[in-house]
C-alpha cells in the first residue's frame, strides 16, 4: 500500500510538537540554562524541519530545502548541547555551529542538484549524530540508565538509514531519476523520523526522571553534611556484611569512633565551626580506609566503621592509625586551627550465629567508652585492657 506523504509529515510534526511542548511543561520552573529547556527546543526543531519539508513545492526552494536542513542540522547541534548540559561538560561552540553552517551552505550551493544533496545530508547528519552517540556511550562520563538506550536507538538508526541513502546514491545503487525508488526511500526516513522523534523526546525524559530517582536515593542514604553513609545506610551495610560473614565464618570488625570534647568545639566556635570539624574528621577517616571498608555516620559526631574480613589485631592497627591521623589533622577556622581527638572503641571475631548487628554496635560501643573514661584520645578492645593511644 502507498504511503501518503503529506500525512507522514503531517504526523511526525505533530508529534515533534506535542513532545516538545510536554517536555517543556517539564522544564517549566527551571533555569533556562538547564537541559531540558534544550531538549524541548530539539523538538520544536524536528517540528519545524518538518513542516519545511512538507511545504515543498508549495513555498521555494531555499526554504523548504536550504532551510529545512539547515534547521534539522540546527536540532542535532541542540541535542548536542542538551546532553553536554546534562552531564556537566562545557559545551563547544565550533562543534555546535560548524555543522549546521555547512548545512546551509552546501544546501544552498547544490540546491539543484538532487544527488548531491542527498549524499551531504548522508555525511553530515551522520556524523552530527555520532557526535550524539560519543557523549551517551563515554566510559569517562558515562550516561546511567536505561532512558539513553532509547536515544542510542533513536539516533543510530536514523544515522544508519541516511548512511545507506547517501551510500547507494555515491555508489549508483540508487539513481536519482527514479522516482519510485527515492520516492519509497523518503517514506521510510520519514517513518524512522517518527520512531527517532519518539525516542529522543521519551528517552530523554526518562534519562532526567532516572537521574532524580539517583540523586532521592542518594539524598536518602547519604549524610548531608559529612558525605557519608547515613545512620539508615550503614547499618543496612552492616546487616549485609554480618549475615555474609555468618555463612562463611569470617572475621567482621566494627570500630565505633567517636569525637572528644566535641560539645566544646560547638561551645567555644560555634556551630558552623563544629559542622567544619565534623566534615573534616569524616574526610580524614575515609581517606585512610581500604576500598573494601565502609564508614557512616551513626549519629552527632559518632562513626561506625565496618571492616571485612579483619581480625580483631588488624583492626586494632588501623584503628590507632585513625586515632593518629585525627590528632594530626587541624580544622582551619576564624584564622585558627582547631585540633580534636577521637576514642575508638573495637570489636572483632570470626562471627557465628550468636552474633548480631546489634551485638557487635553495642559491644564496640562498650569499648568506646572505656577509651573515654581511660582519658580519651585512644583505642580500646572488646575483653582487652588497652595502653595509652
Amino acid at each position: 500500500m502507498p504511503l501518503d506523504m503529506p500525512t507522514l509529515f503531517l504526523v511526525v510534526t505533530v508529534v515533534a510538537f506535542v513532545m516538545a511542548g510536554w517536555v517543556g511543561v517539564m522544564a517549566w520552573g527551571q533555569r533556562r540554562s538547564e537541559a531540558l529547556w534544550s531538549w524541548a527546543a530539539v523538538m520544536c526543531a524536528f517540528a519545524v524541519s518538518n513542516v519545511l519539508y512538507g511545504f515543498r513545492g508549495v513555498i521555494g526552494d531555499f526554504w523548504s530545502v536550504v532551510l529545512g536542513n539547515g534547521v534539522l542540522s540546527l536540532a542535532f547541534a541542540l541535542m548536542l548541547l542538551s546532553l553536554w548540559r546534562f552531564q556537566g561538560i562545557r559545551p563547544r561552540p565550533l562543534l555546535m555551529g560548524l555543522p549546521v553552517l555547512l548545512a546551509l551552505g552546501l544546501y544552498a550551493l547544490f540546491i539543484d542538484a538532487y544527488r548531491i544533496r542527498v549524499i551531504v545530508g548522508g555525511t553530515l547528519f551522520p556524523a552530527q549524530l555520532g557526535l550524539v552517540l560519543q557523549v551517551l556511550l563515554s566510559r569517562r562520563r558515562p550516561v546511567l540508565g536505561r532512558g539513553r538506550w532509547m536515544l542510542v536507538t533513536g539516533a543510530a538508526v536514523l544515522g544508519t538509514i541516511l548512511l545507506l541513502r547517501a551510500l547507494g546514491m555515491l555508489l549508483g545503487w540508487l539513481d536519482a531519476g527514479d522516482a519510485l525508488a527515492n520516492y519509497r526511500w523518503q517514506a521510510m526516513l520519514v517513518l524512522v523520523a517518527m520512531v527517532a522523534v519518539l525516542s529522543f523526546g521519551l528517552g530523554f525524559v526518562y534519562m532526567n526522571l532516572e537521574r532524580a530517582e539517583r540523586r532521592s536515593f542518594e539524598l536518602a542514604m547519604r549524610d548531608v553534611l559529612t558525605g557519608l553513609a547515613n545512620r539508615r545506610a550503614i547499618l543496612d551495610l552492616l546487616r549485609s556484611s554480618v549475615a555474609r560473614a555468618r555463612r562463611q565464618g569470617q572475621w567482621l570488625s566494627v570500630l565505633m569512633v567517636d569525637i572528644d570534647h566535641f560539645k566544646a568545639v560547638n561551645d567555644n566556635h560555634g556551630h558552623q565551626a563544629g559542622d567544619a570539624v565534623l566534615r573534616q574528621v569524616a574526610q580524614t577517616l575515609a581517606s585512610r580506609l581500604r576500598a573494601q571498608d565502609q564508614i557512616g555516620r551513626f549519629g552527632g559526631e559518632e562513626f561506625l566503621v565496618l571492616l571485612p574480613d579483619t581480625q580483631a589485631e588488624g583492626a586494632r592497627v588501623l584503628a590507632d592509625a585513625l586515632r593518629q591521623a585525627v590528632q594530626h589533622t587541624f580544622t582551619p577556622w576564624g584564622g585558627q586551627q582547631i585540633a580534636v581527638t577521637i576514642s575508638v572503641g573495637v570489636c572483632g571475631h570470626p562471627l557465628s550465629e550468636a552474633d548480631s548487628p546489634e551485638s557487635l554496635i553495642a559491644a564496640a560501643d562498650r569499648a568506646m567508652y572505656q577509651a573515654k573514661r581511660l582519658g580519651r584520645n585512644r583505642v580500646e578492645q572488646v575483653g582487652e585492657e588497652s595502653e595509652a593511644g
